[in-house]
């Protein structure tokens, strides 16, 4: 099983709709909570089709801001608890019987106002002293070792943070990764600011079922914060692995409508098997899957692997020390992506 939790920045371009579907088809997740969606129930409710996760709650957005949504597979077995503005809190049940919590959670912006978002913390864990898991945006660190750039934390809210995880009994989980989720991108090195604001944290009761648990800093795609992934078990990782490396059977790609070209080729072959052959429906689709993968291979294939190098070379211009030439170094790879993405 794999949870995902991710402040996606909104989901109201091309890009965003692009990063939301590219980590769906990487990663699979059977949860996801998303922070910062900026939409209504209404804007949203589309999503869990596309995503193919049909459960779903939803605290709107307020303004031009804010929105949470946390999306699940049918086949799971979950009941929803309380929400707000600041987390979306479920309950699952494992077909042994066992019982444990997921809490979505996204800390208040605000620094003077982010004790609301412990209060709310101390609250869920007031009603429930089930297995409990949170994952997401807490907007604040632990240590100053979480945090590069820009002015020192106050050592005030990170102890009220820390404070806050200790009456929840709440521990961090670690992670494998790059240690900062949150970069501001700053194209100064002087301004530029890098953080571990995203985390997954739980209880030893949690810890004790899910001996094999592993977290992932994903990619940030058009978001400023990475994603944390959650692999409550080795076995999703290693099918995941398997998955990519085996390949399957013919599946259309969702990225593929945002080529003008698709429609083209889709119409063309659809005409060649049906009125010039005579074919039937069944072999006409086979005949436009066929030719959409030579197609995706030929025409989308170099562009892809460009892509995928970029992004490579980003993360590798990621790791050193903050320095002027690797941040514009970092600005130049971004652009390009953007370019080629875009």
């Amino acid at each position: 099983m794999k949870l995902i939790a991710w402040n996606c920045r909104g989901l109201g371009n091309g890009s965003a709709i692009r990063g939301l579907l590219g980590i769906q088809r990487k990663e699979d997740p059977d949860m996801m909570f998303l922070s910062e969606t900026k939409l209504d129930t209404r804007r949203i409710e589309w999503w869990k089709w596309k995503l193919g996760m049909t459960g779903l709650v939803v605290k709107d957005c307020e303004g031009k801001g804010g929105g949470l949504a946390m999306f699940w597979k049918s086949s799971l077995k979950i009941s929803p608890g309380m929400k707000s503005r600041y987390h979306i809190d479920t309950e699952i049940t494992e077909d042994d019987r066992f019982v444990w919590r997921f809490t979505g959670v996204y800390g208040e912006p605000k620094m003077e106002a982010r004790e609301t978002t412990w209060r709310r913390l101390r609250n869920i864990k007031h009603h429930s002293d089930k297995p409990w898991i949170c994952v997401g945006d807490f907007n604040e660190v632990l240590t100053q070792g979480e945090k590069e750039g820009g002015v020192t934390r106050p050592q005030i809210y990170m102890d009220r943070f820390k404070q806050a995880l200790e009456d929840c009994q709440l521990h961090d989980l670690g992670f494998v990764g790059d240690p900062y989720t949150w970069r501001n991108n700053n194209h100064d090195a002087q301004q530029y600011i890098r953080e571990r604001l995203d985390r997954a944290v739980a209880t030893p009761e949690w810890c004790r079922r899910f001996l094999e648990y592993r977290v992932v800093h994903g990619n940030p795609r058009h978001s400023d914060h990475r994603p944390v992934i959650v692999h409550l078990d080795h076995e999703s990782f290693r099918q995941r692995t398997r998955k990519h490396r085996e390949g399957g059977s013919f599946k259309f790609e969702a990225s593929w409508m945002t080529e003008e070209a698709c429609g083209a080729v889709i119409e063309n072959d659809w005409k060649r098997e049906t009125l010039a052959r005579g074919g039937t429906v069944v072999q006409a689709l086979q005949g436009v899957a066929g030719d959409l993968q030579h197609w995706s291979r030929t025409s989308l294939g170099d562009m892809e692997r460009r892509i995928a190098k970029i992004k490579k070379e980003v993360e590798i211009c990621r790791q050193p020390a903050l320095t002027q030439d690797t941040v514009t170094r970092e600005r130049i790879l971004r652009y390009k992506l953007e370019r080629l993405e875009g």
